[in-house]
């Protein structure tokens, strides 16, 4: 199939942002009719999946510390009506502003999902003669299915029952066509995920971050070079695999599996320490960004211009979308990070992801910030997608009323690492979960976990204490673009105004 017909069918899809598929390589451009016809091609064509995920209306952004962590309600946008994200921070989905955030996210996940079933179906017929396809095809592979269990996990229903598991979520896509599909049940969604996942870890399995570690390069000459092979961490690799089939475990209501696989995930790392929980986070240490606990954290060259510009970094809390004044650090540090009777002032991410500058602070964690006394930058510009802390809170939460002791250690591990104390007591469930959320919502910030966290659990959204706001269906279904709605065998869901 020639290039130009892969522009031809995501138009149709309405997937139009593809200009950038011939741009994102470092082996410079590659010709259109060339395109998947060798191994420059193909990284070219899977590094292209990854600039669409790392795009503004995706992880570059508005996935991670915008539009979600303002549902999260991280930001306080209460006295900001004419802000961006205010309308989504009041769950007004049906607004014109929040429509427009919401369905750049559907667009977009549906335009790499296409660029992926597209790399996946060229590749049937020349596998052989592709260098590390393995490493490619697991990679598309793995990230077809992260892009549909994300969306479904916006736009899906809510599920407390093996029941709800049965409604309609959103279509499964695993062939490059342009054909309307009808919704699947949440169940079929992520089984179908499931079996994405499980032939990316066959492929996987001599993965090359098990020798080369998280940064390494396995390139052996730049004059023959595979960006498959570089930087392993940055990509869809054997550990990011097992950490997707541990959240899918979780989204099918699953718990011993996705124990299972927590426990196991925690016992590799322990044995290679290729990834660990960070456990000296100072100011003057590369880890600051978490970076050595990233299972899969997508690289972003113009991360930290979006952020100084999202944040005001350099012009303050005032003059920005998402700036930190005084009043705002002030519920951090009061009602977040030192809220008694499990918080301290001496908890490192506290102390060292917030800097003041007099009238707001840098919320360092998503800042460019060098080594003390020198230009060195201390990593390496990521977007956080799933890291190691979040497999031990999955054991935590797993083990909560089947062995409250063995939940807290796990919580523990985590806390202790955060320099605070070790909770002690017979904990009940309820108390110890309410524990645990505490510490994911220390954590999370800034990477627009929280908000499905809360969706999966269904559990109250946190703003500060003495102040929730309450769990409905409403806040946590996106709505499917009306556009899905014409000319497909899906019905739009009739509206209950009473």
């Amino acid at each position: 199939m020639k290039f130009r017909y892969i522009l031809i069918g995501l138009t149709l899809l309405g997937m139009t942002s593809c200009n950038n598929w011939l741009d994102v390589t470092p082996q410079g451009q590659v010709e259109g009719s060339d395109l998947l016809t060798n191994d420059k091609g193909y990284n070219a064509a899977l590094n292209d999946v990854y600039y669409t995920l790392t795009s503004d209306a995706l992880y570059g952004k508005d996935l991670s510390y915008g539009m979600m962590d303002v549902l999260a309600q991280y930001w306080d946008l209460s006295a900001k009506s004419t802000n961006a994200y205010y309308r989504l921070s009041r769950f007004d989905y049906a607004h014109a502003n929040s429509k427009l955030y919401i369905n750049k996210v559907w667009k977009a996940m549906y335009e790499g999902i296409a660029q992926a079933n597209y790399i996946l179906a060229a590749l049937q017929d020349n596998r052989d003669d592709i260098a590390y396809s393995e490493l490619i095809e697991g990679e598309a592979y793995g990230l077809r299915a992260f892009m549909h269990m994300e969306l479904a996990a916006l736009f899906g229903p809510v599920i407390q029952t093996e029941a709800d598991l049965d409604k309609p979520a959103i279509a499964y896509r695993k062939e490059f066509n342009v054909t309307a599909q009808k919704f699947e049940s949440m169940r079929s969604v992520l089984n179908k995920a499931k079996e994405d996942l499980l032939e990316a870890q066959r492929l996987l399995a001599d993965d090359p971050i098990i020798e080369n570690k998280r940064y390494g390069d396995g390139n052996s000459s730049m004059l023959n070079f595979h960006s498959v092979l570089e930087r392993r961490g940055d990509r869809m690799n054997i550990f990011a695999v097992k950490g997707l089939l541990m959240r899918v475990e979780l989204a099918l209501l699953n718990k011993t599996e996705a124990y299972k696989l927590a426990d196991e995930i925690i016992r590799e790392c322990k044995e290679n320490e290729l990834f660990v929980l960070v456990d000296d986070l100072k100011g003057e240490l590369a880890c600051k960004n978490l970076g050595d606990e990233m299972l899969l954290g997508f690289y972003k060259n113009d991360l930290w211009e979006v952020t100084k510009n999202v944040f005001g970094f350099e012009t303050g809390a005032t003059n920005s979308n998402l700036g930190i004044n005084v009043a705002q650090y002030r519920i951090f540090m009061n009602d977040l990070y030192g809220r008694a009777p499990d918080g301290s002032g001496t908890d490192n991410r506290l102390n060292y992801w917030f800097e003041s500058q007099g009238t707001y602070y840098i919320f360092t964690k998503l800042d460019e910030t060098p080594y003390p006394g020198t230009d060195l930058l201390p990593y390496y510009p990521e977007v956080s997608i799933l890291r190691l802390a979040e497999v031990y809170y999955t054991a935590c939460e797993t083990m909560i009323g089947r062995d409250n002791a063995k939940a807290l250690e796990y919580l523990n591990d985590v806390r202790e690492s955060r320099n605070l104390a070790r909770l002690e007591g017979n904990y009940g469930d309820e108390e110890l979960m309410e524990y645990l959320m505490r510490e994911m919502r220390k954590d999370f910030i800034g990477e627009g976990r929280m908000f499905l966290i809360y969706k999966r659990l269904f559990r109250e959204f946190y703003v500060k204490q003495g102040v929730t706001v309450a769990p409905t269906e409403d806040k946590y279904v996106f709505p499917i673009p009306d556009e899905e709605y014409e000319f497909s065998p899906n019905e739009k869901p009739e509206v209950d105004n009473d």
